[in-house]
C-alpha cells in the first residue's frame, strides 16, 4: 500500500490541500489481490488504489465520459489487410494505462485509507486519473491520441481507434482497444524497434517513438 501511494505521489497524481467551500470529497478504497505463479505458489500481494467514480456528479467533478474503442469491423479488416499484405503483426498493452490521463475538472477526494494528516479538513485534489473515476478511460484515449498526433500519426476518420504513420518508405498502423495496442507495419526493423522502445510511461511513449521512426 505504502508502494502504492509513493508511486501515485510521484506521478504527481494529487496535492494535499484543504477542501474549498461547497466542494465534497468522494471516497476511496484499497482493493487487494494475491497473485500466483504457474506452479500455484504466491507470486506477489498487490494493492490497487481506487476510487468511488458512484459518487461523483455530473456537471461538478466529471462532464464527458464517452470514450471510442476500435470495432469489430475494424479490427477484422485490420488483420485481413496485415494478413494479405504479409505484414509484422503484434499485440501490446500500455502499463497502468488510465493513471496517466491528465484531469480537466476540480476532483477532490479523501485521504487514503491508513493515511492520515494533523488537519481533519485536508483533502487531495485530483490532477491525474485514478482507477475508478468516471473520465479515466476517456482522459487516458485523450492523452493517448494527443501525444500520437502531435509526433505524425494520423487519425482515422472511419474509426477514431485507427492511427497510422508515414513516412518515406515507413508505414505502421495501431489500432487501440482501451489499453491494448495491435501494431501492423511493412517495414520489420520499424515494427521491432516500435516493440522495443514500448515504455510504462506516456510521455516516454511518444518520444521514443519519435526517436525510433525518425531513424529510418
Amino acid at each position: 500500500m505504502a508502494e502504492e501511494v509513493h508511486a501515485l505521489e510521484a506521478n504527481c497524481t494529487w496535492t494535499i490541500v484543504d477542501l474549498p467551500p461547497g466542494k465534497k470529497p468522494i471516497d476511496c478504497n484499497w482493493v487487494y489481490k494475491v497473485k500466483y505463479k504457474s506452479d500455484g505458489t504466491i507470486e506477489r500481494y498487490k494493492a490497487r488504489f481506487v476510487v468511488r467514480g458512484d459518487q461523483q456528479l455530473e456537471g461538478f467533478d466529471f462532464n464527458k465520459t464517452f470514450v471510442p474503442v476500435a470495432k469489430m469491423t475494424s479490427v477484422r479488416t485490420f488483420l485481413s489487410v496485415a494478413v494479405a499484405k504479409d505484414w509484422e503483426l503484434h499485440q501490446m498493452d500500455v502499463n497502468n494505462a488510465f493513471l496517466h490521463g491528465d484531469l480537466d475538472e476540480e476532483v477532490y477526494m479523501r485521504m487514503p485509507p491508513g493515511f492520515s494528516t494533523i488537519s481533519p479538513n485536508k483533502v487531495c485534489r485530483l490532477h491525474k486519473s485514478l482507477y475508478g473515476l468516471r473520465q479515466a478511460p476517456r482522459q487516458w484515449f485523450a492523452k493517448l491520441s494527443s501525444k500520437l498526433s502531435e509526433y505524425g500519426f494520423t487519425k482515422s476518420y472511419a474509426d477514431y481507434s485507427l492511427v497510422t504513420y508515414r513516412k518515406g518508405e515507413v508505414f505502421l498502423a495501431l489500432l487501440v482497444y482501451v489499453d491494448d495496442i495491435i501494431l501492423a507495419g511493412h517495414n520489420v526493423l520499424a515494427c521491432r524497434d516500435f516493440m522495443i522502445s514500448k515504455p510504462t510511461c506516456i510521455l516516454a511513449f511518444a518520444s521514443k517513438i519519435l526517436d525510433h521512426l525518425n531513424t529510418f
